[in-house]
């Protein structure tokens, strides 16, 4: 993806609609996660691939092992900031590891439509689903699941619930919008800087 936020629309709509099924904090993480990649490379001026071993599905599935491992380990942390957005859930080593290959897997697959450095059956030195879609495509795409998200997290936020029950629910329903609004500006900014990028192009 152009911009790494981008990976948080299909991370937090999917993760919405399918409450039960995944692990939202790990799905959350491991939606952006494969980004610091490309990050290690701009920072330290690798001469690697942006999209390099762990942009394939071999690389990605260590990721998601590692990182599943980390959160369950961090678990009950991250449980009680998730308690503050009102997203506590069950969750298990199970379940967190398939949220983390399924996240990690969708980004693999979202950025392979766009980039011809991505090898995501690594080693086979092939990309079968680079072209299927164009980058505005993608782009509405996660954006579109970020909608989706924010409108079934606001519903659960202020409609699941009969009544707030103590100032300090009310004071994390506000600190959760506040939150919720920044992700929106971001959204906002990423699709003017591509824009932008798209006008400069020769």
């Amino acid at each position: 993806m152009p911009f790494t936020p981008y990976h948080w629309g299909p991370g937090s709509g999917i993760g919405m609609i399918f409450l039960k099924f995944f692990d939202f904090p790990t799905l959350f993480i491991t939606s952006v996660i494969v980004d610091l990649e490309p990050l290690c490379v701009l920072v330290f001026n690798l001469n690697y691939p942006l999209h390099g071993f762990f942009h394939s599905f071999l690389g990605g599935s260590i990721l998601a092992v590692l990182t599943a491992s980390v959160v369950y380990f961090l678990r009950k942390f991250i449980q009680r900031i998730m308690a503050v957005f009102k997203l506590k859930q069950d969750t298990s080593f199970k379940k967190i590891l398939w949220t983390a290959f399924f996240g990690i897997y969708l980004h693999i697959i979202l950025d392979s439509f766009l980039y011809t450095d991505i090898k995501p059956f690594y080693p086979l030195d092939v990309n079968p689903f680079y072209g299927l879609f164009s980058t505005v495509q993608i782009n509405y795409f996660c954006l579109l699941l970020m909608g989706v998200g924010v409108i079934l997290y606001l519903v659960r936020l202020f409609f699941l619930k009969d009544k707030i029950k103590s100032p300090k629910d009310k004071k994390a329903k506000i600190f959760a919008l506040i939150i919720i609004f920044l992700l929106v500006i971001i959204a906002i900014i990423s699709i003017y800087l591509i824009q932008f990028a798209i006008s400069t192009l020769p």
